[in-house]
């Protein structure tokens, strides 16, 4: 599939697609080739520049430190994978949705100069003031870094984030041009070849669309939400059409989220998560699912 027709069809769903799921925050269409989009796009060019660092409540302090940043072992491998493929001491990183800042705050204390991407208030602000780093809210499109960050960076990583973007296709693009030559991309993110979304597409056809499962949790016309979950072909293709050399390719198990924040996605009682929730973490500590992607690219 042309990468460029990604983009492309993400601006016109209607062209060489059919809907396919209708799903309790989402649309999803699928195109002749297969790859799996909502109809939704975020308004990045409304979203202000400036952090706006009241937006940093004590509500959302804890939903960063809680769920958001509640696996502190998965920013740790994070860290670690950087550190396999780079050599961190002044090493200049940029993280594209970066969140709370932990994974950069973890780099800068092996000697990283770091800089972090982040659209949310937020968490733009918890990041710069918890972690005292450097947080623009400037997507990676932007000319801001198009034309004044051109070939600077070592290294570029964009974990759980891809599914997020507007035009995937384009984001690498750009990733591609202010990375320097033989500059490393990272990026993990949901698999479509995996279980959770191939069950949910079966529940979906068994019921007729009554109970869709795991894709609820998958996709979301929210502010920020998943857009589109790609297969490891797809991925592998992406990045070589965006100028990048596959070094290494793999899926892993690993949730973002506590397990109690995606069984509230599935069921809405209470009493039923509680009653779950026990059950959900002694399978997960038995069968070690492969539901992402680890995607590690060389600029040629």
């Amino acid at each position: 599939m042309n990468k460029e027709k990604i983009d492309e069809l993400k601006k016109h769903p209607s062209q060489g697609t059919r809907f396919t799921y209708k799903l309790k925050n989402a649309n999803v269409y699928v195109s002749d080739e297969g790859f799996h989009f909502i109809d939704y796009l975020d308004p990045v060019e409304e979203i202000p520049h400036n952090i706006d660092a009241s937006q940093l409540t004590n509500e959302e302090s804890a939903y960063i430190e809680t769920q958001l940043q509640a696996n502190l072992q998965k920013f740790r491998n994070q860290a670690d994978i950087v550190k396999k493929h780079l050599q961190l001491n002044k090493a200049k990183v940029l993280d594209i949705g970066c969140g709370g800042g932990l994974f950069l705050s973890l780099l800068k204390q092996d000697g990283a100069e770091v800089v972090g991407i982040e659209l949310s208030d937020s968490r733009a602000q918890y990041a710069k003031i918890k972690h005292n780093l450097e947080i623009h809210k400037y997507a990676i499109e932007d000319d801001f870094w198009q034309k004044e960050y051109v070939n600077s960076f070592d290294a570029i990583t964009l974990w759980d984030v891809i599914e997020h973007v507007n035009y995937p296709f384009q984001v690498l693009q750009s990733t591609a041009n202010v990375l320097k030559q033989g500059g490393l991309l990272f990026i993990d993110t949901p698999c479509r070849d995996s279980f959770y979304h191939q069950f949910g597409e079966f529940t979906y056809r068994l019921t007729k669309g009554k109970y869709p499962t795991f894709l609820n949790a998958m996709y979301s016309s929210h502010l920020f939400g998943h857009k589109q979950i790609f297969s490891t072909n797809e991925m592998k293709q992406l990045f070589e059409s965006a100028g990048f050399e596959i070094i290494d390719l793999n899926k892993f198990h690993e949730l973002s989220f506590p397990y109690s924040f995606y069984l509230k996605k599935l069921f809405r009682s209470e009493v039923l998560v509680s009653l779950l929730l026990p059950a959900v973490k002694i399978f997960f500590k038995i069968f070690k699912i492969q539901n992402k992607m680890l995607v590690i690219g060389r600029k040629k």
